[in-house]
């Protein structure tokens, strides 16, 4: 409860007003705001004013605020008890008087850093400070920048509060030197025509304090010599006299717009040791010059007493124009937006600003510019009491959908923590939350149609297409407009967090690091990527959200054994959709999309499937859902580039591809996909196999699963050198023993043997069994396999290194995680008590077979992953009593050793091995 109150403090302390506080900072508001009693509230937030967490004022009502933001955003406080709202409006005023007036100036640590250490320079060096010229184009604000040095002058006590600041524009008098001068230093009786009596000049107006002479490249040769001499010794003479000097304490500083070096002369400019350039509106960026909109609506909203409604894209717009007055051109267009909806109803409570009020030179812009900030689009409200801190506060508290989805995965994981949540049933909850807001933001209808959500999808999608390129990978159809409506949506603002949950924070990061490190490195590349190209910041919350993410959506890695699959459809976000739809469903990325124009070309639907294809490998085939078109015309385009089978599927609907997805999820092949879809649906298609030249392969199976077919392979690549080009390829028993030579797979590659625990019956391929690598016996069985292929020398190395790997012990090790020696032991008195209890001799082939499936199958029943199908399971366990309970009661040493139990269909396979025919008698 403590945590919450402390969260809702933080949350409204930074928008509190003291001239008119809020009840809502009451214990009492604060209480029906929870639904707890008031006393209880009470109770909780006095022990958080001992603690020293939270701010105390005892008016009637008393008030209660966040210690930590009305540090952040007021001023520090010794005490966390105050008597009255006077008392904490000393301080605070106290403390403003008491800050460098520097560090409240927008660009205080960006494009005016450099500059403000060279003022403060200027204004602190002894003896009467150094002469300083700022520089940069019309409108940058250089009359206010000397302004701002004569305040921080007096602030720092350098010049008395009385001092003056006397400013005079040089180019005012550019056409008479004489009289330039003569305002500048004064003149005497009689000096020229009209001067009927001596008058002192602006130096001796500015007696004491700072002169500042504006357009000061206005000045001729003589007006720049003459100021030399008083830079030089602080004295001067009036025009007309011609003895005698005139001293005055004045701090000068110039300005110009012009190239120092081509219009001043050398000497004067080596008077000027402080040479300051303020950079143009442009140069200063796009944060700060949304601070600047800030500021200037602010100003007006002030003058007409009234609060300012703008839309966020009438703010965008704005802040992206190019305005070549700079801040004085930002600062009109401004006042004069203001000004004309007043006028249009005096009487109105509040001053709307949106689009619509632009004028056309602003509009113009948003159509040229390609490069935007990264803007929330909701209304900004700007009241006249509100001050710059208060507003960015403010202008960001729309994110709080976000924020809270945030807070509800902090939550989770606390939970987890408390409750030993299981890890997966936290990851989906997690996923939960964050594919529920990212539909918020991808169906919020109202928001997601303007330019810059279009700005923002086109930069994404050229950022994910370089991220899939260099990582080898392929995001879902769908990422493209989720992370762009993420970032749309997100703000740059960050969250402000307790300490509790910035543990929380990293203790999230460090388990993601560890568990999602391959999608944890592509968010990393993605936020360099989009910090470089597009100005947006991400957090380390947004960091890991996106990780989770992509966590959530199975990215394809383009490393498995099953067929592509594409959707292409015709509309904006067709495919996409139908994509998105059916890999949520399926919970896996099953689909890429290809969404295109209407007036698309086949030519162009293919030349963009045939670049897809260039970067993704589909020899095990590739599967194309298209919504309409010629299917014949197509399938002419693809014929001669393809490099494996092309399955093209006509008349696409969701409900297709999630059929399509779950038939690929399983495992079945291009033409059981076909054939189902002929049956369900009204489909045309073809299956385009490749023309080119078939690479050479090995085939690994197991008739047990795919686990041990899979070890298998990487002992033979470990075998078979690189070089010889020979691809080892894991694959499923029962597919080979349903379908035979006539499987796909046979038309892809020249499959020179097949290698297993188990003979699926290919009788065109040379089958040998894993038994004989194991003992030996398979070298001429490996020779008769690759004596057309690689010479006598190549097929020795082979042979040696099949010895090498495929000793038992190195199987054992391979094919499970279990203790060698251990299983190995166990195993041993398995098979010395199933002889016995058969009153039979096994076989050494036998035995050598039985030892890898038994290692395989203690596994499975450790991870409570036993095979549960065997074929003609009741006829079985009806007519094969005895030797069931003869293989139960020689297994019962495994079960009790590693705490398993066996079942019928584990009991099944074993007995095809010792049972079986001998033509099938390989079988374990």
């Amino acid at each position: 409860m403590k945590e919450d109150l402390l969260h809702f403090l933080d949350e409204k302390t930074p928008i509190f007003q003291v001239g008119s506080p809020s009840a809502q900072m009451t214990a009492k508001k604060i209480a029906e705001h929870f639904n707890v009693k008031r006393n209880t509230v009470s109770h909780y937030l006095n022990e958080m004013v001992a603690e020293e967490k939270v701010i105390k004022i005892n008016t009637r009502p008393v008030y209660f605020l966040s210690r930590s933001m009305f540090e952040k955003y007021f001023s520090p406080v010794d005490s966390c008890v105050f008597d009255s709202f006077e008392s904490i409006t000393e301080l605070v005023d106290k403390v403003n008087r008491d800050t460098d007036i520097f560090e409240r100036l927008i660009g205080v640590n960006g494009s005016l850093e450099k500059a403000i250490e060279q003022m403060r320079s200027s204004i602190l060096y002894p003896g009467g400070g150094l002469p300083i010229i700022l520089c940069g184009p019309t409108g940058v604000g250089k009359s206010y920048t000397a302004h701002l040095i004569h305040q921080f002058s007096i602030e720092k006590e350098v010049l008395p509060k009385a001092a003056p600041f006397i400013s005079f524009n040089c180019a005012q008098y550019a056409n008479n030197p004489e009289l330039l001068s003569s305002n500048l230093f004064g003149y005497v009786k009689g000096a020229f025509t009209g001067a009927e009596r001596t008058t002192e000049g602006m130096l001796k107006a500015a007696d004491g304090g700072v002169l500042f002479l504006d357009e000061v490249h206005r000045l001729n040769e003589e007006g720049q010599e003459k100021l030399f001499t008083f830079l030089d010794q602080g004295v001067y003479r009036r025009m007309g006299e011609t003895e005698g000097w005139h001293r005055a304490d004045v701090r000068i500083i110039f300005a110009t717009t012009l190239n120092l070096q081509k219009n001043f002369l050398k000497t004067f400019l080596r008077r000027i040791p402080i040479q300051v350039k303020i950079p143009d509106l442009e140069e200063r960026g796009p944060r700060e010059k949304a601070q600047f909109v800030n500021m200037f609506l602010i100003d007006e909203s002030k003058k007409v007493n009234l609060p300012i409604h703008i839309t966020g894209r009438a703010f965008d717009a704005l802040t992206g124009h190019l305005y070549p007055g700079n801040l004085g051109d930002l600062k009109n267009t401004i006042k004069t937006l203001v000004a004309t909806s007043f006028s249009k109803d005096r009487y109105a409570s509040k001053i709307n600003i949106s689009l619509h009020d632009l004028p056309d030179v602003i509009l113009r812009g948003i159509i040229q510019t390609k490069d935007h900030k990264f803007k929330q689009n909701n209304e900004i409200i700007i009241n006249p009491s509100v001050n710059m801190e208060q507003l960015v506060e403010s202008n960001y508290s729309s994110s709080n959908e976000l924020k809270k989805t945030y807070e509800k995965i902090l939550g989770l994981v606390q939970d987890s923590y408390h409750q030993k949540m299981d890890k997966r049933q936290l990851e989906q909850r997690i996923f939960n939350e964050i594919l529920g807001i990212f539909d918020r933001f991808i169906f919020n209808s109202k928001k997601n149609t303007s330019a810059l959500m279009e700005v923002i999808t086109v930069n994404v999608q050229e950022i994910l297409g370089y991220l899939e390129n260099t990582n080898n990978i392929k995001f879902n159809g769908n990422t493209v407009f989720a992370m762009a409506h993420f970032l749309y949506y997100k703000g740059n603002s960050p969250f402000a967090w307790t300490n509790e949950q910035k543990k929380l924070i990293n203790q999230i990061e460090h388990d993601v690091v560890e568990n999602y490190q391959a999608e944890n490195q592509l968010v990393k590349q993605l936020a360099e990527l989009l910090n470089n190209k597009l100005d947006v910041s991400m957090s380390t919350m947004d960091e890991l959200l996106l990780t989770f993410y992509l966590g959530s959506q199975s990215i394809a890695w383009n490393n498995d054994n099953f067929p592509r699959a594409i959707i292409v459809a015709h509309g904006y976000a067709t495919a996409s959709s139908i994509a998105n739809v059916a890999n949520r469903m399926l919970h896996k990325n099953i689909f890429e999309a290809f969404d295109m124009p209407l007036d698309t070309s086949i030519e162009d639907i293919a030349k963009n499937v045939n670049q897809y294809i260039e970067y993704t490998d589909i020899k095990n085939g590739l599967v194309i859902l298209v919504d309409m078109g010629s299917l014949k015309e197509i399938y002419s385009k693809f014929t001669k580039y393809m490099k494996g089978p092309v399955a093209i599927i006509n008349n696409v609907s969701t409900q297709m591809a999630i059929f399509v997805g779950n038939m690929l999820e399983r495992g079945m092949y291009l033409e059981q996909i076909v054939e189902k879809i002929k049956g369900s649906n009204h489909t045309e298609y073809n299956i385009i196999y490749p023309e080119d030249h078939k690479e050479k392969a090995i085939l690994t199976c197991c008739f047990t699963g795919m686990g041990t077919a899979i070890q298998l392979q990487k002992l033979l690549e470990n075998s078979i050198p690189s070089e010889m080009e020979i691809k080892v390829i894991p694959y499923d028993y029962q597919q080979l023993e349903e379908f035979s030579f006539s499987d796909t797979l046979f038309k892809l590659f020249d499959v020179l043997a097949i290698v297993g625990t188990a003979n699926p019956g290919v009788k065109e391929i040379e089958y040998i069994s894993i038994e004989d690598l194991i003992s030996g016996h398979g070298e001429e069985k490996i020779r008769k396999v690759f004596q057309k292929e690689l010479s006598n020398q190549e097929i020795e190395t082979i042979n040696d290194n099949i010895l090498r790997n495929f000793s038992l012990d190195r199987v054992i090790e391979s094919v499970t995680i279990l203790d060698k020696e251990k299983i190995l032991k166990h195993v041993e008195e398995f098979l010395n008590r199933l002889e016995y209890l058969m009153n039979k001799r096994l076989t050494n082939d036998k035995k050598v077979a039985l030892y890898v499936h038994t290692s395989c199958l203690v596994e499975r029943l450790i991870r409570q992953e036993p095979i549960e199908n065997y074929h003609h399971i009741d006829e079985f366990k009806k007519c094969q009593k005895n030797i069931i309970e003869t293989i139960k009661e020689a297994f019962s040493v495994i079960e009790a050793v590693y705490s398993v139990k066996i079942n019928l269909a584990e009991i099944g396979y074993i007995f095809d091995y010792l049972i079986a025919e001998p033509h099938v008698e390989e079988h374990f």
